[in-house]
């Protein structure tokens, strides 16, 4: 074989690779720019060779580049319209996770997608093995191209292309691969120069006996997900605990939270660390892969310090970001997982109740022997919801508010819970995000969730409703310190 003819193949390759690219959403209606160009011939070069290091054979080497190019199009295409946001450098974690639990992940990609992805996993080694060559000229040709691009991807400047995370505006002016590839620099980098966080000087004691967090899956009120323009398909359901616990609350209002559908870890980190997502630059996208340098700021440590007992409370897996490690190193002393609970799954409920999450909890709070806090993370209400028969949509819809309504009644248990034991409580109740429902629930940029906080016992009754505020989830941390030590001078 000679030289030219992989070299040529690279070219053709590099202009499909441009013409695939332009396909990601959000488009950019000008032409693309030098930078966006250098960027993707640099990174297409760079997979080419790859292949062609390995296998030899510069027509498979071009097919395996075209072919992962238009995956990660259409995966980021797929994800904007359900999930409101373009692929992410971060979202090869999920990866892990969509080996556990693919049915958190296949609902969203079409049946067509789901056979071609099972296809060319198998097609791949078949296609590697029967089209190699023996021939060394077209294997270095590979690695000499692989070098010299991963060389020039070197030399960007990562700072001063992309100086700040926004990545709607970048997919336009640096293109989807190039926008991933500098995001992840920009995120190492960052998280190299994170320093270990120092603890908060805390003193005194314990505000109350029992303080009670609970982050709820896809919890938002009905009426929030629907406007005059699009009205819901179905009745929307009544929340009276909600209504219930606004009256009684101390403090309520929406919470202003970044993720549509997914993400919970942002809103989960925000809570339990109380830094703000513009104080985290590149590593807002999955602030769990870099927390374990900031436990000490955690709610945990700094109530367990106090002298809180603290439980972590999920019926799911723990492996899901990397709970099973987090959660211990901040602070948490007791963690309870999918194995503290007795549940079979079924098409109608494959998660763990929320009344059964409810009771688990009532029994942690009459076994304390002295002041506790207890975060827990629902699962009821995680999509997927399923959609049969020719009304799918309106179907998934119908199960979502159903579960919506559970939800409520857990937040009416946990109320009657910290009520009845006469000692004085706080209960935090809060949505991760709003629910994604294809066909009746989209993103928009409006994603606030409920929030309230309700404080029980002799002396802590509110006599006068409050009115609302936003928060952040970081705002919403802080509040949580004040409220359940300030009484102890912290």
């Amino acid at each position: 074989m000679q030289l030219w003819f992989p070299l040529l193949v690279l070219g053709v390759t590099v202009i499909a690779g441009f013409f695939m690219e332009s396909m990601a959403r959000p488009s950019c209606h000008v032409l693309p720019s030098l930078r966006r160009c250098l960027l993707n011939g640099l990174l297409t070069g760079a997979q080419y060779g790859m292949w062609l290091a390995l296998c030899g054979a510069p027509i498979l080497a071009a097919a395996l580049t075209t072919a992962l190019n238009a995956c990660l199009v259409i995966g980021s295409n797929i994800k904007l319209s359900i999930l409101g946001e373009p692929m992410l450098f971060c979202d090869v974690v999920a990866a892990r996770s969509f080996l556990q639990h693919p049915k958190f992940y296949l609902f969203s990609i079409p049946p067509a997608g789901r056979i071609a992805v099972v296809g060319g996993l198998v097609a791949l080694p078949l296609l590697l093995v029967a089209c190699s060559t023996l021939s060394p000229l077209p294997h270095l040709t590979g690695a000499g191209c692989l070098i010299a691009c991963v060389l020039g991807l070197y030399l960007i400047p990562a700072a001063r292309w992309a100086p700040r995370p926004d990545m709607p505006r970048d997919i336009g002016r640096l293109g989807l691969p190039g926008s991933l590839f500098l995001y992840w620099r920009r995120w190492r980098h960052e998280t190299a120069q994170t320093p270990v966080a120092v603890a908060p000087v805390v003193t005194g004691h314990p505000a109350y006996d029992t303080v009670i967090a609970i982050q709820c899956e896809s919890f938002a009120c009905p009426a929030d997900l629907f406007d005059a323009d699009h009205p819901s398909p179905i009745p929307l359901p009544e929340l009276p605990a909600l209504a219930r616990a606004r009256r009684m609350a101390s403090r309520w209002g929406r919470l202003d939270v970044s993720g549509f559908g997914a993400y919970t870890m942002r809103t989960e980190y925000g809570v339990l660390f109380g830094v703000d997502e513009k104080e985290l630059g590149f590593r807002a996208y999955d602030p769990f892969l870099t927390a374990r340098k900031e436990t000490a700021l955690s709610l945990p440590a700094i109530m367990g310090r106090a002298g809180y007992e603290c439980t972590f409370v999920h019926p799911h897996d723990m492996r899901f970001y990397g709970r099973e490690h987090l959660m211990p190193a901040c602070g948490f002393s007791h963690i309870i997982g999918e194995e503290g609970f007795t549940h079979a799954g079924r098409p109608d409920m494959p998660y763990v109740e929320d009344a059964a999450l409810a009771q688990r909890i009532g029994q942690l709070v009459k076994a304390q022997a002295g002041p506790g806090f207890i975060y827990a993370v629902t699962m009821e209400n995680h999509g997927p919801w399923p959609a049969r028969g020719p009304d799918g949509p309106k179907s998934a819809l119908a199960h979502y508010f159903r579960h919506l309504r559970n939800s409520d009644r857990m937040l009416d248990m946990l109320m009657d819970t910290l009520s009845a034991t006469g000692r004085t409580g706080l209960l935090l109740f809060f949505g991760d995000h709003r629910p994604s429902i294809t066909g009746m629930v989209t993103p928009t940029v409006a994603r606030g969730t409920p929030y309230v906080m309700v404080p029980f016992g002799p002396g802590r009754a509110v006599t006068r409703p409050v009115p609302p505020r936003n928060l952040t989830p970081a705002q919403l941390h802080d509040l949580v310190v004040h409220d359940t030590l300030s009484a102890s001078g912290a």
